[in-house]
């Protein structure tokens, strides 16, 4: 769970405390070293503008079928496919074991992965994004790259060419 608001119940939440102790420090009317107000209240504009940010709280069907299908902390294969015509149909394929999914910058759908690759110690960061002309399928376990034809993927996203 991440300390900031996630949902718009979160936000709203914390903008009405920010609201309070807002009122609590103009009531205070304290030029201390520790007044906060100017803090609190660039908080709660930030948060604000957070709320009502309608590109936020658009849906994002290919991250949420993500989430949902693709257990954390579980050995996958994940495979990208970019068949845009300056890429010369580029694949990047990974096995290793799944640590984190976020997702993408907001005005696009798509996910980041945080992944161990096998044999290593630290996690790699491999995002997609969907409409750029890629495609992603995630399979369960270590899947050899040749031999991905039998298993059924977690997930499988075909893009538009």
């Amino acid at each position: 769970m991440s300390k900031y608001p996630q949902t718009r119940e979160e936000y709203r939440a914390a903008i009405m405390f920010q609201i309070y102790q807002l009122v609590q420090a103009v009531e205070a009317d304290d030029p201390g070293e520790y007044n906060n107000t100017q803090w609190v209240a660039r908080n709660l504009h930030n948060d604000v503008r957070e709320y009502f940010n309608a590109d936020r709280w658009r849906p994002r069907p290919i991250y949420d079928g993500i989430r949902a299908r693709v257990p954390l902390e579980t050995p996958l294969s994940l495979l990208i496919t970019y068949h845009r015509e300056h890429d010369h149909d580029n694949a990047r394929f990974v096995q290793g074991r799944l640590v984190e999914i976020s997702p993408v910058y907001q005005p696009r759908d798509g996910a980041m992965f945080k992944i161990i690759p096998k044999g290593c110690r630290n996690p790699r960061t491999y995002s997609y994004h969907a409409g750029w002309g890629a495609s992603l399928t995630i399979w369960p376990g270590h899947v050899p790259q040749t031999g991905k034809v039998g298993v059924k993927p977690l997930y499988d996203h075909e893009a538009q060419r």
